[in-house]
């Protein structure tokens, strides 16, 4: 029988794996290492002998026990390409500026995700870190966690720890960054120097809607909605939807945004 989890669920009962994962655990396991590790390089999981991620990543932390490095590196490099399949593809069938736009951030966001449970995986290896029993019990979506998590904070670092967009040649800011703080706040958009209306801002935008999130980040990026030149990169180009689609999330977003900032200042 496989080794217990140990962590502890809020009301001091231990996580336990789904039946299945524990079955098959338990069906592995006399496995000789080679075959066990031919079994885990099986990347269709339709096949009927596809080991689950979940299975997986139990014997990677299991190998630990047999000192041997090399059944460990290859348990590692299987599932770690099971984390890279788990992530999001970039979209390469955009126009080439959005694409490397896009791309940009989510080679960023993987790269975080990979780093992060590599990182836990080493913390495992040296003792035991029981912030990776989830991932014995539902994998993709502890995977979906840490990508939701790099997601938030590479928007962060990306959007407030920097400035907003000025033009070069006059210092001011851009029309469009202007026009949409304008529309925030239209009472005070010098507020917007101010670091504790920044910081409430950005959690405004981080509680939209998605599509509407995804908009408003790209304002403040200083991107157009749309552009008479065929060139330019363009909201409606990055989001693949027509300008009136923008335009009218752009519009519910600054509602939103305007009701949030005035509940938290008491307005």
């Amino acid at each position: 029988m496989a080794e217990p989890l140990r962590k502890l669920k809020d009301d001091g009962s231990p996580y336990t794996r789904p039946p299945d994962v524990e079955a098959s655990i338990d069906a592995l396991r006399g496995l000789p290492r080679a075959e066990l590790v031919e079994r885990c390089r099986i990347s269709d999981p339709n096949h009927p002998s596809y080991v689950k991620s979940e299975c997986v990543l139990h014997f990677v932390r299991q190998a630990k026990a047999d000192n041997n490095d090399r059944h460990f590196e290859a348990l590692f490099r299987i599932l770690r390409t099971r984390v890279q399949h788990a992530l999001p593809a970039v979209d390469r069938s955009v126009e080439e500026g959005e694409s490397a736009l896009v791309q940009a951030s989510a080679i960023e966001i993987r790269d975080a995700v990979l780093f992060r449970f590599q990182e836990l995986l080493c913390r495992d290896r040296a003792g035991y870190d029981d912030r990776l029993d989830y991932f014995e019990i539902r994998f993709d979506g502890a995977i979906a966690n840490l990508r939701r998590t790099a997601r938030r904070k590479t928007w962060k670092e990306e959007n407030r720890s920097q400035p907003l967009s000025y033009d070069d040649e006059t210092s001011e800011l851009s029309s469009e960054v202007e026009d949409a703080l304008a529309r925030l706040n239209p009472q005070s958009p010098e507020k917007i120097d101010d670091p504790a209306y920044r910081k409430r801002l950005a959690a405004a935008i981080d509680s939209l809607p998605e599509d509407q999130r995804r908009v408003i980040v790209l304002l403040l990026r200083d991107i157009q909605i749309e552009s008479k030149d065929p060139e330019a990169v363009t909201i409606v180009k990055v989001l693949a939807c027509s300008e009136k689609t923008v335009r009218n999330r752009r519009d519910r977003a600054f509602k939103a945004l305007r009701a949030a900032l005035d509940e938290d200042s008491g307005e």
